[in-house]
Formats: structure tokens, C-alpha cells, sequence
């Protein structure tokens, strides 16, 4: 999500948006068991409420995407 909302703030010229949008940004903590807000290393990203590493998407949106991503495989772009 930040990295279209990014590409898209510096495709229109606009700064805001992108800031606005980096400090609201979350991911999703298996230990808080919550969309949380995280530290970015080059590596992992990390909870800054219990240090933890956090994915992206929680199990069950995990499995929707699969799941799309599987339906759209053979899907010319």
C-alpha cells in the first residue's frame, strides 16, 4: 500500500499524501494479534508495541490473497 501510495504522490507532484500516509500506515502482529504500527529495518519490520516481527497481512487476509492470486494466475494484464 505505501508503495503506491507513494508512486502515486510523486506521479501527481504532491508530498502530503505520501507523509499522511506513512505515519498511518500498519501491519499485522501475531503476538499483539492486531494491526499495529511498525519499525522498518532493511530486513524485517518490527512492532513498536512489543518488538515482535509483523507481516503485512493477517491469516485470514493471507488466505484471501492467495486465494485471488490463484483465481487471476492465468490472466493476461
Amino acid at each position: 500500500m505505501l508503495l503506491f501510495v507513494t508512486m502515486h504522490a510523486f506521479a501527481h507532484g504532491s508530498t502530503t499524501t505520501t507523509t499522511a500516509s506513512f505515519y498511518r500506515e500498519t501491519k499485522w502482529c501475531g503476538a499483539c494479534n492486531a494491526q499495529v504500527r511498525y519499525i522498518a529495518s532493511v530486513d524485517h519490520s518490527y512492532c513498536v508495541d512489543c518488538g515482535g516481527k509483523v507481516r503485512l497481512f493477517a491469516p485470514e487476509q493471507r488466505a484471501a490473497v492467495d486465494e485471488a492470486a490463484k483465481r487471476h494466475r492465468y490472466q493476461a494484464v
